[in-house]
């Protein structure tokens, strides 16, 4: 009766042996998964952060193929117009007679390639005749009926170089 006691104390024993060997493995492993879950979270978060800056950056090249800035765009986009910065550029230069100075040689005109849309609204347009030059402030809208711009041209501000300012005619 001994040995059999004997025998289920050492068989136990090895029982709770194997099976504290398997708790702690069982331990290590939960230890190691978390670690890993952690890990996956982080790099989510990191590539979540990625892609919305990928996103915004398509946001500002799709603006930006518009020549506008993305506030303005979507202000755009509200009136029904599809055309470049470009496209206001060239409709703005037909309004020369609008500068407020006389010129000295052939006529003011409109500077194309320094002239800058500042947003859907405003426009800094210099001019010049040859001799002399200068800058307009303009306003203008979008015909909401028609998507064209511009409906509407105010001189805000000029500047001509050596008069200083003359504000809006």
């Amino acid at each position: 009766m001994r040995k059999v006691k004997n025998a289920l104390l050492i068989l136990l024993i090895g029982t709770v042996c194997v099976l504290s060997y398997y708790n702690l493995n069982y331990q290590k492993q939960l230890k190691e998964n978390a670690r890993m879950i952690n890990k996956t979270l982080e790099e989510n978060s990191s590539l979540e952060e990625q892609l919305n800056t990928v996103i915004n950056d398509l946001q500002l090249a799709e603006a930006e193929a518009k020549d506008f800035p993305i506030y303005s765009y979507d202000e755009l986009q509200l009136t029904g117009y599809t055309g470049t910065k470009e496209d206001v550029i060239i409709e703005l230069m037909k309004y020369s007679h609008l500068i407020p100075y006389k010129s000295i040689a052939d006529g003011m005109e409109f500077i194309q390639e320094e002239a800058q849309i500042l947003s859907h609204e405003w426009a800094f347009m210099p001019f010049s005749d040859g001799l002399t030059g200068g800058y307009l402030l303009l306003k203008f809208r979008v015909d909401g009926h028609t998507g064209h711009y511009p409906s509407h041209i105010e001189v805000i501000d000029s500047y001509v170089h050596g008069e200083g300012f003359k504000q809006g005619r």
